[in-house]
């Protein structure tokens, strides 16, 4: 009866990577499907999901802002009142009839 070592493997036995030419670090190996990446980078839009890419600041299809950090500054209509009170208080006090 002979013996045989566990970690070698049987001849009949198949390596699993015979043919496999996979390298991490080349694309070009990479299994076909497994990485499809032709085209820019692109997300849903979070407001009519249409497909964007994905470093747009404004959906091109409903014009909303992608985050609250992209879109422009916009001042509240108390701030507009507050600021035409002061300018006639002030314009009132240089007037003198304050």
């Amino acid at each position: 009866m002979s013996r045989t070592r566990r970690d070698e493997p049987d001849e009949d036995e198949e390596d699993w990577d015979d043919g496999d030419d996979y390298d991490p670090e080349d694309p070009e190996t990479y299994p076909a499907g497994l990485y499809d990446d032709d085209g820019p980078a692109t997300v849903p839009c979070p407001h009519c999901r249409a497909e964007i890419l994905e470093d747009s600041e404004r959906c091109p299809r409903c014009g909303e802002y992608l985050s609250a950090e992209d879109a422009p500054r916009q001042v509240s209509g108390t701030a507009w009142v507050v600021l035409v009170l002061m300018l006639v208080a002030i314009l009132l006090t240089v007037l003198g009839i304050g």
